[in-house]
């Protein structure tokens, strides 16, 4: 079984469970309160900063050229085209960017941080990945069922979802499969691990965009409850 395979299937119950979250429910059916929106999307311009800066300190350590000329071509693309979706959003709804990190935010952008900071590119790689994974699967899912016509929401629903993005995700998880065949066991524990605690940030991401507490949050960053 590849790694990717593995992996995901560790976390598909966080998956699943993300799917349920009443934020992304309400945002395609073109009813989520503004509000809602607004708190998500202040923390996301937060977390895209640094998961841009984590993506080029990555491909910093890819020692195959081309592949690190891949990443790098993702990582601009993918930030430049989630920075003009952000604006037109933050444009449309007025909303406040000028917000301090929420506890998610900023121990999800801690996360990558340290992970990228091993030196190890395999377990940088395994913390990246489920921010474009994820959010690719959920678009993709999200598409399948949402109202689209006049929907405030629909830029961002088929940002995620689009092609390119998703053909740019797929080089990922090929560049994360890739790696995780010449390393040792304990490597590959901590990619495991790695990826597996970003998947629930993810989670965790959303339900305080919902809820704007993290009352959850411990139990939401326990491994051990979903596995």
């Amino acid at each position: 079984m590849k790694w990717s395979e593995n992996v995901w299937k560790q976390s598909e119950r966080i998956y699943r469970a993300i799917l349920e979250q009443p934020f992304l429910k309400e945002m395609a059916a073109g009813i989520l309160a503004v509000d809602k929106f607004d708190r998500y999307l202040a923390q996301d311009e937060i977390y895209v900063g640094n998961y841009g800066r984590s993506m080029y300190a990555l491909s910093d350590i890819i020692p195959d050229p081309s592949q690190q000329e891949m990443f790098r071509a993702f990582a601009k693309e993918g930030i430049e085209s989630e920075q003009i979706m952000h604006k037109l959003l933050i444009d449309r709804f007025g909303i406040n960017t000028e917000v301090r990190p929420s506890v998610v935010t900023s121990t999800y952008n801690a996360h990558t941080e340290a992970a990228v900071a091993t030196g190890i590119k395999e377990v940088g790689l395994a913390a990246i990945l489920p921010c474009a994974w994820v959010y690719n699967e959920v678009g993709l899912e999200v598409l399948k069922f949402a109202q689209m016509d006049g929907n405030p929401y629909a830029e961002w629903m088929s940002e995620y979802g689009n092609p390119e993005f998703t053909k740019g995700v797929r080089m990922l998880v090929d560049m994360a499969d890739e790696w995780s065949e010449t390393v040792t066991s304990e490597v590959r524990e901590r990619m495991d691990s790695a990826f597996v605690e970003a998947t629930l940030f993810e989670y965790a991401f959303w339900d305080y965009g919902y809820c704007g507490d993290s009352k959850s949050y411990d139990y939401m960053l326990h491994t051990e409850n979903w596995i």
